[in-house]
């Protein structure tokens, strides 16, 4: 066979190809809005375990004079805004999005993320990362739901939960109590994203997802921090930067 006339049919798929990635229709249809900001007051908020274990009643620490040299930022019990606040976006005319599994990693105690929002028929795919089972249920109007109810989950396996309808539900694990997950449900529900630990963020919302949004905020399965409405996406001008920080430390709304 000869192979000298093959290079050339190889260039002209690469040019097909580039020719096909540079189309405007193409590149308006996989576009999506995009929001930057920055949220602040975080370290105001402390996630209920660590709460629960800082109650002198819980007999569940110890405390020791803390050390001149540790920062003061250091010694606060506020959670990492990188699994503790989720940030999500609402629209009522904006085109809801296909649904796609969501990873939830259990492990070293704690779920990452430990709050969600999601609209219906979301799922959570909860996947055991440490090396002993875990066996999580959930708790409906904190009741326990039979639903959901407590299953083994061994090392390295999945369970997945799935969002039925709107309403706060809560996992835990009757083996480990500090494995605590708030999921949030609402049908208004686009996007969502978690802060970095400065309080950054960058929401990139689904392709096509263009119109007027309402930022909220949420930390321990409840809204912090008030409402910001009026948030408009366009093709023309797909991406939006907060001018001013997302205040979330204050007094719920």
């Amino acid at each position: 066979m000869n192979h000298a006339k093959h290079p050339p049919l190889r260039m002209a798929g690469l040019v097909a190809l580039a020719l096909l990635v540079s189309s405007p229709l193409l590149s308006i249809a996989g576009q999506g809005g995009q929001i930057r900001g920055k949220v602040a007051g975080f370290e105001k908020l402390v996630p209920d375990v660590y709460a629960e274990a800082a109650d002198p009643k819980a007999h569940r620490y110890s405390w020791r004079e803390p050390s001149p040299t540790v920062a003061v930022a250091a010694r606060i019990l506020a959670g990492n805004p990188s699994r503790e606040i989720c940030v999500a976006a609402f629209s009522t005319d904006a085109p809801k999005p296909a649904e796609a599994a969501v990873l939830v990693k259990v492990a070293g105690g704690r779920t990452i993320p430990a709050t969600i929002v999601v609209a219906p028929s979301t799922v959570l795919s909860f996947k055991n990362f440490d090396p002993f089972p875990h066996r999580l249920f959930q708790l409906t109007d904190g009741k326990p739901d039979p639903k959901w109810a407590p299953q083994v989950t061994l090392a390295m396996a999945t369970r997945d939960w799935r969002a039925q309808s709107p309403g706060h539900f809560e996992i835990r694990d009757e083996l480990f109590s500090s494995v605590r997950m708030h999921i949030v449900v609402d049908p208004n529900v686009i996007g969502f994203v978690y802060p970095a630990r400065d309080g950054a963020f960058t929401m990139n919302l689904p392709p096509g997802t263009f119109g007027t949004f309402t930022l909220k905020a949420f930390f321990g399965g409840r809204q912090v921090g008030k409402d910001l409405p009026g948030l408009t996406l366009t093709e023309k001008t797909p991406t939006l930067e907060l001018k001013d920080a997302f205040s979330v430390g204050g007094e719920t709304p």
